[in-house]
């Protein structure tokens, strides 16, 4: 877990939460590390794909909104793994993940910094882009008719 720590995601989820939503087995009284650690590495992904084109990626030093955002979304797909019903997620973890990735996204545009210089403005990802046509068969005298 590079982006966060356990210590992290449990300012936001208490201890007894965490450890019944990350295990398998009841009566659950530690979370399952192997667990969380699959789900913020997969946020980190996330979050590399989006802000790699303006930052080198991984950070050195983790900046604090990086840290929240990960965390934020961490929650929600923690709390995904066992929802009740079609509306159960708390509405506090909702919103925090609405609010993480409308931060992500001011972040990836530009909008929004994270304290430490960026790299490059915004790129499309590194590629040559070719393209190949055939000779047209009708030239503009015969699609002109048809105008």
């Amino acid at each position: 877990m590079r982006y966060c720590t356990l210590d992290d995601l449990l300012l936001l989820i208490p201890a007894k939460t965490l450890a019944q939503l990350t295990n398998d087995t009841a009566p659950a009284t530690e979370p399952n590390l192997r667990v969380i650690e699959r789900i913020v590495e997969g946020v980190e992904e996330v979050i590399d794909g989006g802000l790699r084109s303006r930052y080198d990626i991984p950070f050195k030093l983790v900046p604090t909104v990086v840290r929240d955002i990960t965390v934020k979304i961490a929650r929600h797909e923690i709390y995904t793994r066992r929802p009740e019903g079609k509306d159960d997620l708390p509405p506090a973890v909702v919103r925090g993940y609405k609010d993480a990735m409308a931060m992500l996204e001011a972040i990836k545009s530009g909008k929004m910094t994270i304290g430490i210089a960026a790299t490059q403005a915004a790129q499309p990802e590194p590629g040559k882009m070719r393209m190949r046509a055939r000779k047209r068969v009708f030239g503009d005298g015969v699609l002109d008719k048809f105008a």
